[in-house]
């Protein structure tokens, strides 16, 4: 039903829609003056004929008609802010178009590739499609405004980073919604799958800015964003862990997961004892080593005790928070992987059990 393409896409697309949108915020959270220089309308030429001028009077005059000018801000970021947005925009571009060639690839065929462009009926993946397009145009365009020389219009910039905002959590709304619209799975049939796909994202955002400023050499000049981003990642963390809890609670409904895993339950119908199938196999099934040593353990349990280490640590800060930022994407992937897996083959097991 669903392949290990799908998987990877889920996750590309959810670690780079992450990042697009952290990177956002921080763009608009930066202060003007660091990243944008103020010039007249007429370009500073008032300014140079100005200092051409012997007589005090003339100066004044000269001065004056300049602080009369309107004054346009253009974006100039200073050397470390554009090291750590230009590295941070590369490695959002490179997880969202890799997530888009996995969709393309598991589609498989041109035509269908060209109805997810062309279909009238609006779909989650078609939707979907679209925001994935959106975030690769608006991370490309930038990419350019901070790795470019010349400055646009400091408004104009401000304006593509709230798109960028939006549409990069529409990407990491979408990749939580395109499962829960598979009615015929009952553990993704929840609200939880989202809200813990998006904390999940935001979380990978936070890993994929973190490693791209580290290895730009950029993470060691931004001590309090770093510090900050970890504070935040700390709470998504737990929330993540809380709607994870809840995920599993919605499709267990009380019945022991050992039970659940041997087949075993207080089900009254199909739905229920495939809900109740897919929380045993996600917690005791086959790929249970994945979901407790790479999700539970490497993914939620060593951030959270290395990122409340690392606020302690100024020292050793970066180098930490490059372990953490891995430790967070292999988790963001095996949760996925989990979550696909124990949702489709519980279902065939249940359906034959009623109908035998």
């Amino acid at each position: 039903m669903l392949s290990n393409l799908v998987v990877c896409y889920l996750f590309l697309g959810g670690a780079g829609g992450g990042a697009c949108m952290v990177l956002s915020v921080l763009g608009l959270l930066s202060p003007r003056d660091a990243i944008a220089a103020a010039c007249s309308s007429r370009g500073g030429a008032a300014l140079a004929n100005a200092a051409a001028f012997s007589d005090g009077s003339a100066r004044l005059r000269a001065n004056a008609s300049v602080c009369c000018q309107p004054v346009v801000w253009r974006f100039a970021p200073v050397g470390m802010y554009r090291r750590l947005f230009v590295s941070g925009h590369t490695a959002s571009l490179i997880a969202l178009a890799l997530g888009a060639f996995c969709l393309v690839a598991d589609l498989a065929r041109s035509d269908r590739v060209a109805l997810l462009f062309l279909s009238p009926t609006p779909t989650f993946i078609t939707m979907g499609t679209w925001l994935l397009v959106a975030a690769l145009s608006l991370t490309c365009v930038t990419l350019l405004m901070w790795g470019s020389a010349n400055g646009a219009r400091f408004a104009l910039v401000r304006i593509v980073q709230a798109l960028s905002c939006v549409v990069g959590l529409g990407v990491i709304l979408y990749t939580g919604l395109l499962l829960q619209g598979i009615a015929a799975v009952p553990l993704w049939a929840t609200p939880w799958l989202p809200i813990l796909f998006v904390l999940s994202s935001v979380s990978c955002g936070v890993a994929l800015v973190l490693l791209s400023s580290y290895a730009a050499g950029a993470l060691s000049a931004f001590e309090s964003v770093m510090r900050r981003l970890l504070t935040a990642d700390i709470l998504v963390i737990a929330l993540e862990a809380l709607a994870t809890i809840l995920l599993v609670a919605a499709s267990l409904h009380g019945v022991s997961p050992l039970n659940a895993a041997n087949g075993l339950g207080f089900a009254n119908n199909p739905t229920d004892a495939a809900a109740i199938a897919s929380a045993g196999e996600l917690l005791c099934g086959a790929n249970a080593w994945v979901f407790w040593l790479c999700f539970v353990a490497t993914g939620l349990v060593i951030p959270l005790i290395l990122e409340c280490i690392s606020l302690n640590d100024s020292r050793k800060r970066p180098a930490i928070a490059c372990v953490i930022a891995c430790c967070v994407l292999l988790g963001g992937f095996a949760m996925r992987y989990c979550v696909i897996m124990a949702g489709l083959h519980p279902v065939a097991v249940s359906a034959m059990m009623f109908l035998g």
